[in-house]
């Protein structure tokens, strides 16, 4: 299944909480196929580490839930039952051999862990033997084969660059939410993009100026790999949808001249 249209960030789980404070997960909803969502959660720091050879076996592994919900996914009082299939697949792997734990799948009525291993085995023998004595009225879904580029995690798990551009907007979005703010307001809203070469800034200003943004400060810092900084801002609206509308128009124009959009900032304003 290929990657649609994104709807929005969902909450990150219990289990993605108890997780070393070393890694780094994210949580995303998208459209699949025939325009059902799906629910991604991944790791998102291994992605410049990989592929590590040393793990060239992917584990895909779960089960099917029955859920009221017309968009297929789990009910409250099942996610008590998907957490304690998790853990007894960890227990299992931990037993058995080396593994990395990437991500998770929730589609169609069906969650699918993802791992990676060093070796085969034995486990999916004792993944059907776990599966088989602790719930048995369920269908399981097991694959575990070679995948030694890491194409399952790097190519399905791994969002791709809109979508990572969405999870950082909505970052920020959901600190004014916290901080009391209805979003309802349009503000001056402050962006960065940097250069290697002043001429391509030069360029850059040129289109933002036409397109009504305003330049806040221009400078130069001699210790950044692109060390021509730009702030520029305008008034506009800041709810999820508005904003990113904005920053991918900004961050396509400074892939045009060789830049880098590294984000924005607001005040936050409280009715």
């Amino acid at each position: 299944m290929k990657k649609l249209t994104l709807i929005l960030i969902a909450f990150i789980t219990s289990f993605l909480n108890s997780q070393s404070k070393k890694e780094s997960w994210e949580t995303y909803i998208a459209t699949y196929e025939k325009s059902k969502p799906g629910s991604t959660t991944v790791r998102m720091d291994l992605i410049n580490s990989v592929p590590n050879k040393e793990f060239e076996y992917v584990l895909v592994t779960g089960i099917k839930y029955e859920s009221k919900r017309e968009d297929g996914f789990p009910e409250k009082q099942t996610f008590d039952k998907l957490y304690k299939v998790t853990d007894g697949i960890i227990e299992i792997l931990n037993k058995n051999c080396k593994n990395i734990i990437v991500g998770s799948f929730t589609y169609d009525y069906e969650r699918l862990d993802y791992f990676y291993l060093q070796s085969e085995n034995g486990i999916k023998e004792k993944l059907e033997n776990f599966y088989k004595r602790n719930f048995p009225k369920e269908k399981y879904y097991i694959n575990l084969i070679k995948d030694t580029n890491w194409k399952y995690y790097r190519e399905f798990l791994y969002p791709n660059e809109e979508t990572i551009n969405y999870i950082e907007d909505e970052k920020v979005v959901r600190q004014l939410i916290q901080a009391g703010d209805k979003l309802k307001k349009e503000r001056q809203v402050d962006h960065w993009v940097y250069f290697s070469k002043k001429e391509n800034l030069s360029l850059f200003r040129k289109e933002i100026e036409k397109l009504n943004f305003k330049i806040k400060s221009q400078n130069e810092k001699a210790s950044l790999e692109r060390p021509f900084e730009i702030r520029i801002w305008k008034v506009h609206k800041v709810d999820l949808n508005s904003v990113n509308l904005i920053t991918n128009q900004l961050r396509e124009l400074a892939k045009k001249y060789n830049g880098d959009y590294d984000g924005w900032e607001t005040s936050v304003e409280k009715e």
